[in-house]
């Protein structure tokens, strides 16, 4: 058979005239897969293989087309129901409805938290809760973390869905199987979510992982060693053999980082044969030879660990199918047109006001794409932006011993969560505190929590370093440990899970009630995840589940699927209320849109490290309080003056947050060995007191953490809290040595500066023992009168006294 008969063939399948440059691409496609065919022995001779090869690109491209036609028809539909959804919800702000769509808003108002961001959270959370749980049930979740595995569950893998699997999992140990079983699952569970939402990804035999790369090892080992390593590792017969120039340029997209953009996998379909043909033949996706070729490249090009790259797969499937759940097959290109479609209809009807509005808000929602589309995680310089995150990853070992004590507020900041949901300001309090004696150790309870997508942070930190840049290493390990040790999981783990378990409880509780018999204040804080009385039907009908005595709703037995995708999303957004964390509108807000490894970005996040509770705060609580119960106007004033409670909401807020801020400031107190500060001591002390409470609380957010930044939520000072702790202490040390070029005796000085900065030296149990069994007998014997100098310092600045003075200590 000759070509021309071939592309005959494809010509047919195309059903129209191909141009010289697509019939040359075509002819080069056709070359590769023939050599592909006869390599893996699918053919015996050359016209079997041509007539294979023909076939084969025809069915791809008759395939193309329906992908083609499937997609453009879920654009279509996109793109009207976005537009008509913009202008009938946000009528009166455009731009706002557009903010919406990315990263959702603090508006009364349907669907206004049901953004991309929102989207995408609740899918990582589904696929990170139900693997971790899948791979506990297994028995194997230690062995697994370990890496001790990895080479055999990468077998494992590689061996699912071939003909010889039975075979080759025989051989391997039935730990590596198990956990590979449960891998496979989850990808499964990727690759349906994201061809359901427009991608047309086929099941693979032999898939282990979607393989990370390293980008300054790449890069380190320059060009020559790499493409060395790829012709021992890589299966060029799958992939279609690369020219030269294509290798040149997988190398320069992988050394650079642009791989790491998160974008949809294959969603578009191909427009028309030409650019079937480039795929076909400059493929980028990478096949091994086999699972210890992947292993290998891994280890010296990858993350190193498979669990890593596992999670890293999940979460940017999570982040592609929540883009296009939202926007469509190609959601950048349709944000960008749903937004000249709002500019057209705008000046169409004469609204000179809105098309201004939306032009002048283009900047921030750039800088809310870049949070959503990945483009904000693509390192300008990989080497730079690794060596600033274990600077960064340093301050957080040196800094945050003392965490645990900050975080009482968090309860007062529960119950205005559980207020807005109608559910009360004290029972919400009581809920999180009861919360904090709950066992999680319970499989029934850890089955529950993963069904309602909370991911335990001690399991998705051993799970490797989540969206991360710090080095891999005892970093990592350190960080593991020390979150632990500073009691931070253990108050983040049961803070989420008392909110999730709290409103699926809840849910139960009220499912014996129409749509119509709800609370006000629950019906608006559901319709913000678009569930109105159809969903709330399949909702409250759906079979519950029992656990220590208490009834649940749980996503995955609700029928429709449209209703279950919602009530996830309203468990994710509104647990990450409850217990506070940052979303991607917070970091787009503190980051402004930058990339690390750039000056600019690093800048940001140098500047607003340990920020990131107080911009979580201001932005998605007080910005809730405010907003959210039905005020139209942008004005702090207005708001108060709306008259739907939002004065009352605010207030309770922030006298609570404040009463509990001092709880937080007198623990601090006693862990340091002080006596807790007396408002009782006189009015100049009150207002000192007050005010510190109120910043240590949150409820001053930034601005008072500048003006009384010795008592903020990490118990720094204000140079801290404007510049960040690495600023900071940089400033400490160039003071040092100005001073000792004075001749200043600054040997006691420097030993502080150094504890301080030292890892582990500064948990807060540990601390104090550290301190008058060591540090001070220490500082004084540097410089004879700095503990009294120390105390007297403390007492005219503070007005407090030590609870035991370091200078009887020292006796």
């Amino acid at each position: 058979m000759s070509y021309q008969d071939c592309l005959a063939t494809i010509r047919a399948a195309a059903g129209r005239d191909l141009t010289d440059e697509e019939i040359s691409e075509l002819l080069q496609a056709l070359q590769r897969r023939e050599r592909y065919l006869k390599a893996k022995g699918l053919v015996t001779d050359t016209r079997e293989a041509a007539l294979r090869a023909a076939d084969d690109i025809a069915n791809a491209l008759e395939l193309a087309a329906v992908i083609e036609k499937r997609n453009a028809a879920i654009n279509v539909v996109k793109r009207a129901e976005r537009v008509a959804w913009v202008q009938n919800v946000f009528g009166n702000n455009l731009a706002e409805g557009l903010e919406a769509t990315l990263v959702g808003v603090n508006r009364a108002k349907v669907g206004a938290r049901e953004g991309v961001a929102q989207v995408q959270e609740m899918l990582r959370k589904r696929y990170l809760a139900g693997f971790i749980a899948d791979v506990e049930r297994t028995g194997n979740m230690r062995l697994f973390t370990s890496g001790a595995m990895d080479r055999d569950i990468a077998r494992a893998l590689w061996a699912i869905g071939r003909d010889t699997e039975d075979a080759a999992l025989r051989a391997l140990p039935a730990e590596a199987v198990d956990v590979a079983r449960v891998i496979n699952k989850w990808q499964d569970v990727t690759r349906m979510d994201a061809n359901e939402a427009g991608a047309w990804i086929g099941k693979r035999a032999g898939y282990i992982v979607r393989q990370t790369h390293d980008p300054e090892r790449i890069r380190r080992a320059g060009f020559d060693e790499w493409r060395a390593a790829a012709m021992e590792y890589f299966d060029f017969d799958e992939m279609g053999v690369m020219t030269p120039e294509a290798l040149r340029n997988l190398y320069a997209n992988l050394a650079t980082g642009n791989h790491l953009k998160d974008a949809p996998a294959d969603p578009t379909g191909f427009r028309g044969p030409g650019n079937l043909a480039k795929k076909l033949s400059g493929q980028r996706e990478i096949h091994f030879k086999d699972a210890d070729a992947w292993y290998e490249y891994n280890q010296r090009f990858g993350q190193k660990n498979l669990r890593e790259a596992v999670t890293a797969g999940m979460i940017r499937s999570a982040d592609s199918v929540g883009m296009m759940r939202v926007l469509g097959t190609n959601p950048a290109a349709m944000f960008d047109t749903i937004r000249d479609d709002l500019i057209m209809a705008a000046k169409a009807a004469g609204r000179e006001d809105q098309v201004i509005q939306l032009q002048d808000r283009r900047n921030a929602l750039g800088q809310f794409m870049a949070a959503v589309d990945g483009s904000m995680n693509i390192p300008g310089n990989a080497m730079w932006a690794r060596r600033a995150a274990n600077v960064r990853t340093w301050e957080v070992l040196a800094k945050l011993g003392g965490m645990f004590l900050s975080q009482m507020n968090d309860i007062a900041i529960y119950g205005s969560g559980t207020r807005y949901q109608g559910r009360g300001f004290l029972s919400g309090m009581s809920e999180a505190v009861g919360g904090l004696g709950r066992s999680l150790a319970p499989q029934e309870t850890r089955d529950l929590a993963a069904a309602l997508g909370v991911v335990l942070d001690n399991m998705a930190g051993e799970l490797g370093r989540i969206g991360s840049f710090a080095e891999p290493g005892w970093l990592t390990g350190a960080s593991r440990w020390f979150m632990k040790l500073n009691l931070s999981n253990w108050w983040v783990n049961r803070m989420r899970t008392s909110a999730a378990f709290g409103m699926s409880h809840h849910m139960a509780l009220n499912s014996d009630r129409t749509w119509e018999a709800l609370g006000g204040e629950y019906r608006r804080v559901l319709s913000l995840y678009d569930i109105g009385p159809e969903d709330w039907d399949a909702i409250r009908t759906s079979s519950q589940r029992s656990v220590d005595g208490r009834d649940y709703i749980v996503p995955e037995n609700v029928a429709d699927a449209a209703a279950a995708d919602k009530l996830r999303t309203y468990l994710t957004d509104q647990t990450s209320f409850l217990a506070l964390e940052p979303d991607a509108k917070t970091r787009a807000y503190i980051l402004q849109g930058s990339r690390p490894g750039t000056w600019t970005g690093e800048f940001y996040r140098f500047a607003m490290q340990f920020k990131s509770f107080t911009g979580s705060y201001m932005q998605k609580i007080i910005g809730r309080e405010l907003y959210g119960r039905g005020y139209e106007g942008n004005g702090v004033i207005g708001a108060l003056r709306n008259g739907n409670g939002e004065m009352q909401g605010l207030a309770s807020l922030i006298v609570t947050t404040t009463l509990l801020g001092y709880g937080s400031m007198a623990l601090k107190d006693l862990a340091k060995g002080r006596m807790p500060r007396d408002p009782t001591e006189s009015p100049e002390m009150a207002g000192k007191v007050l005010l510190a409470a109120l910043v240590q609380g949150g409820g001053a957010g930034i601005y008072g953490d500048f003006l009384f930044g010795e008592a903020n939520r990490f118990g720094q000072g204000a140079l801290a809290t404007v510049a960040g702790p690495v600023i900071s202490t940089g400033a400490s040390i160039i003071d040092l040595y100005q001073r000792s070029l004075r001749g200043d005796d600054t040997a006691a000085e420097a030993l502080r500066i150094t504890i301080a900065n030292t890892p582990f030296a500064n948990l807060f149990y540990a601390r104090p023992v550290l301190d008058y069994m060591v540090l001070y007998q220490m500082q004084e014997a540097m410089n004879p009168g700095y503990l009294r100098r120390m105390e007297r310092r403390l007492r005219d600045e503070s007005g407090t006294e030590f609870l035991l003075r370091p200078t009887e200590a020292v006796r």
